[in-house]
């Protein structure tokens, strides 16, 4: 497994193209083994203090925490599939 993954994080179309007005992300989530478990520590990084604003302005941090919500809950799932 790697212990680090990077990348630019951004919005797009319907058909994958990037959305101009909307500022990317750059996004390190860092692996680490904790008491045999893996602990992920994601650093998003902003060209400004303004494109910081507007993406929080937008839900950015709510829908990112959403993601992980949604991340546990199928590990949970996969975990009951996995001992039965």
């Amino acid at each position: 497994m790697p212990e680090k993954i990077v990348y630019t994080d951004t919005f797009v179309d319907a058909d994958g193209n990037p959305i101009g007005n909307i500022p990317e992300i750059l996004v390190t989530m860092t692996f680490i083994e904790q008491e045999g478990k893996t602990k992920v520590i994601t650093l998003s990084q902003f060209a400004s203090n303004e494109t910081l604003q507007q993406v929080k302005d937008m839900g950015v941090v709510e829908g990112f925490a959403s993601q992980f919500d949604r991340l546990g809950l199928l590990l949970e799932d996969m975990k009951l599939l996995i001992n039965n």
